[in-house]
Parts: structure tokens; C-alpha cells; sequence
């Protein structure tokens, strides 16, 4: 279906900075942006702007879910605002990225596009391709697409013939019986694999999890109707809870939290105080936010509240800062060293000065000058190493 009306509202949010618009081919994908979300700027468009595609003539190719919030976030998800009395069902909440899918012809993201006729691209068929919230062509979205579309070993070879030791090749079957998904609707999953792990720990499940499906008037299907969609291509479904959200919550280890879902589509996410624990602390998982938590004395304090493997991954960080640490910290007492060896001790300033220019790079001249000093280089150090691993990216925590 087109929806101009909406395309040029979610344009004027663009403008206005809060939705970011990213094309690929013919396709536009708009996602909220980061201040959107830190200053509530929330209204019925941006809201919408959770990864929604649109085609150049206005064609909506995909329409996943829209913000939602956290129980007690915003007034209208305390407890005493939600609509109790409409059915509602709890879901586990899945630890991955969300996976919106599309079938559409075109392109692999970032490809040159040949001219469009009627909403497909000459020379290629349509296929399913899932997007992340944010971009067609992430890497957590080109994974989720190979997951959905990948062929998987169904039989062993046989003997071509009865007397024959010959094996034939294996039977590939595709993982997903994906005739049976609706390529009029979008269908919206969870992406997990081991290397996009966030919190939760799924032991090296490689899946998608098929969370909802809407048509691209913005009806959300019918719970069981996905589920059965679901069984019939193979697709698992979030875990259902029969718990009620209103009283003490149970929250069982590696584990998220919860979505209540209520009849009339309205969701609210309930997390884990650990997970959000974790969560906030994956802040710090880069070389710059290690050394902030070693030079305030934090790291092992933080780390103790990890899980194994996230707090391998941090030591992992931490080894390497600290060998870049240790490495300079050493070479300039070297230095000094080979200063008082060559020049002498108790000798003029200047011509320590005109050593030290003359055998000391320039970012490590004040350290020997400092401990010339007896000043403590300590600071200067971290310093220069925060320098050196500035544009060095950890995994950043996502929004909650």
C-alpha cells in the first residue's frame, strides 16, 4: 500500500532532527534518532520511525513495530494506566536484534541500482531480506537475512547405485519454509547468533525468533494466527508466561524480561534489574571506557558483576590498555635511564632538553622531563594511551 501522507510527515521529522533517513537502492528506512530518545521528543510519526521502509513512490515495503516503552517509563505505562481488563499475554523477551523483513527485488545494500519499473528492479526476482531498525545493510542485518534464507543438511548420502560405494551429495533444504510467510505483510523477528550477543547468553543458538507480523496498514496480526504461521515455517516463538506484572515480578537468571502485550496491541517491556545492570556496564566495554573504570579504581568491582563471558571480553580489553600502558610507562623511565647514562647526572637543563629532543618522540618528551622532576607520570600516561585508542569501538549498550 502507499502512504504519501505518512512518507512526507516522516521527511519533516527528518528535518526537524529527530529521524535519521538511510537509503539503499530506491529504499528509504527511517529510525528515530538518539535525541529523540534521551529528550522524549516522542510524537505519532517518530514513534512509527522504528525501522518503517518506504519505496520512492511511497510504497510501504516494510512496517515493523513502534516504540514502545518500559513499565513506569511514561504515565501512560504505570501500572495503574494499562488496560488490565483487555486480555493480555506476557512474553519472554528476547536478548537480540530486532529483524524486520521485507520481500522485495533489489540489490544487496550499498550495490548500484539499475532503473526501477513499477516498484522492481530490473533483472533481479524478489527475495526475503531482513533490515535492522537503523539500516538495510548492518552486519547484524546481512547475518539475519543469511539465517533466514540458509540450507541446511536434511538427509545423509546414499549409494548411487545398489553396488556402488559412491555417496551422493547431501540433500540442502532450506532451514525455513519461507513459501508459507505472507510477502504482502512484514514479518518481525529477533536475530540471534554468538556474535551479536548482547546480555543473555543463548549457548551458541544461531536462530530467528519470529516476534509479530503487521500488515503494512499497521494491523498487527492476531497472536495465534503468527503462531501458526510460525510452525508451519519453522520459526520459534517467544516463551509465553502466566504471571502477573502488577505484584513482584520474577525474573529467572540470564534472562531479559518481559513483554505484556495487551488485545489491543499496545506493548510494554519489562527488564531484568540485572540485565539492566549488565546493560549499563556494556557502556564501558570499549579501550576508552576500561580505562575510565581502572583509573577510578572500578574495574574490579564492575567486572565481578559480569557474567563469565562478558567479563572474559572486558579482561580481554583491559589486557590490552594495559600492555599499551605498561609499554610507555616503561620506555620513558628506559629513557631516562640512557638520559643520566649518556648526558650524566647533575648536568644543565639545556642539554637534557637537547637529548631529549633529539632521542624521545614528541608525545613522550614531557614524561622524561616530569620524572627529571620527580613528578609522578601516571596520568600523563592513561592520558596518552586514551589518546592512542580514541577511535577504538567496543560493542555499545543499546537503548532499554
Amino acid at each position: 500500500m502507499k502512504d504519501p501522507i505518512l512518507l512526507n510527515k516522516l521527511w519533516k521529522e527528518v528535518e526537524a532532527g529527530r529521524v535519521t533517513a538511510s537509503r539503499s537502492g530506491s529504499l528509504t528506512i527511517f529510525k528515530y534518532t538518539q535525541e529523540t530518545h534521551i529528550k522524549d521528543l516522542w510524537n505519532d510519526v517518530n514513534r512509527q520511525a522504528r525501522g518503517i521502509i518506504f519505496d520512492v513512490d511511497g510504497t510501504i515495503v516494510a512496517r515493523p513495530f513502534s516504540k514502545f516503552f518500559n513499565l513506569h517509563e511514561r504515565p501512560e505505562t504505570h501500572p495503574d494506566s494499562l488496560p488490565w481488563k483487555e486480555g493480555v499475554e506476557i512474553y519472554e523477551k528476547v536478548d537480540g536484534s530486532c529483524g524486520t523483513g521485507y520481500f522485495y527485488a533489489c540489490p544487496p545494500p550499498g550495490e548500484e541500482a539499475p532503473p526501477y519499473v513499477d516498484g522492481v528492479c530490473a533483472g533481479y526476482l524478489p527475495t526475503w531480506k531482513l533490515a535492522t531498525p537503523g539500516s538495510m545493510g548492518s552486519d547484524q542485518a546481512a547475518e539475519g537475512t543469511r539465517i533466514l534464507n540458509e540450507k541446511v543438511v536434511e538427509c545423509e548420502g546414499q549409494p548411487t547405485h545398489p553396488h556402488s560405494t559412491h555417496q551422493e551429495t547431501v540433500c540442502a533444504l532450506p532451514r525455513y519454509k519461507l513459501q508459507h510467510l505472507p510477502t504482502d505483510c512484514t514479518p518481525v523477528f529477533e536475530i540471534i547468533y554468538p556474535e551479536n550477543r548482547i546480555v543473555v547468553d543463548y549457548h551458541g543458538k544461531r536462530e530467528l525468533v519470529l516476534l509479530a507480523i503487521f500488515e503494512h496498514n499497521g494491523v498487527e496480526w492476531h497472536p495465534r494466527r503468527v503462531d501458526m504461521i510460525a510452525e508451519m515455517c519453522g520459526f520459534r516463538r517467544p516463551e509465553r508466561y502466566n504471571i502477573d506484572l502488577r505484584g513482584e515480578v520474577p525474573f529467572e537468571d540470564n534472562h531479559e524480561g518481559y513483554v505484556c502485550r495487551f488485545d489491543s496491541g499496545l506493548r510494554v517491556k519489562v527488564k531484568s534489574p540485572t540485565y539492566l545492570r549488565i546493560h549499563r556496564l556494556l557502556n564501558y566495554l570499549s579501550p576508552k571506557g576500561v580505562i575510565e573504570l581502572i583509573r577510578g579504581k572500578e574495574y574490579g568491582v564492575t567486572v565481578k558483576q559480569l557474567p563469565k563471558a562478558i567479563a572474559a571480553d572486558f579482561d580481554d580489553v583491559r589486557a590490552h590498555v594495559q600492555g599499551l600502558y605498561n609499554t610507555i610507562f616503561t620506555r620513558a623511565y628506559e629513557n631516562q635511564e640512557r638520559l643520566l647514562t649518556e648526558v650524566g647526572v647533575n648536568q644543565p637543563r639545556k642539554q637534557y632538553a637537547e637529548w631529549i629532543i633529539a632521542n624521545v618522540s614528541n608525545m613522550e618528551t614531557g614524561f622524561v622531563f616530569a620524572l627529571l622532576d620527580d613528578k609522578d607520570i601516571e596520568d600523563k600516561v592513561w592520558k596518552l594511551v586514551q589518546e592512542q585508542v580514541r577511535d577504538e569501538r567496543g560493542p555499545v549498550a543499546l537503548e532499554v
